[in-house]
């Protein structure tokens, strides 16, 4: 602890400061008129006698930040993949095309229906809408 005194910035008057080298007003009630007299004056700003007035770096892009961002991207990717339910993931394109072709195609087969005893399997028919019974196509052989 220092031995000597300061004098308060606000009143002047000298006093013995309890913490060392923060301290620039004798009590609180002179600090918080220090400050609406700043106020009133637009003066934000801590008294000129103070000589530590720091300037800001200005912010530059490090090799270490885009590692940090690319880590975070990252994890919160794999943490989304991880416990999102596959019903609930957005649709790809190839999905887009996938449900396009199924689409495009006349006749889908229906599974919960039995097949005939002729060995034609039923199929839903889109551009009638009506249910059909199709031979399976042999392929005489050829794969």
């Amino acid at each position: 602890m220092e031995n000597y005194l300061y004098k308060c910035q606000y009143c002047g008057k000298e006093y013995k400061p309890n913490r060392r080298q923060k301290q620039k007003y004798c009590s609180n009630s002179c600090r918080t008129r220090a400050f609406v007299i700043r106020k009133i004056k637009g003066l934000n700003l801590p008294s000129t006698e103070n000589k530590n007035i720091v300037k800001k770096k200005s912010e530059t892009m490090s090799w270490a930040g885009v590692g940090n961002a690319t880590a975070g991207t990252l994890a919160v990717n794999i943490a989304t993949s991880l416990f999102t339910k596959e019903e609930n993931k957005p649709a790809t394109k190839k999905d887009i095309k996938e449900v396009k072709n199924l689409l495009l195609t006349r006749y889908h087969s229906i599974n919960n229906v039995p097949d005939k005893p002729d060995g034609s399997r039923p199929f839903y028919d889109l551009q009638t809408q009506n249910i059909v019974y199709l031979k399976k196509p042999t392929n005489y052989g050829i794969k």
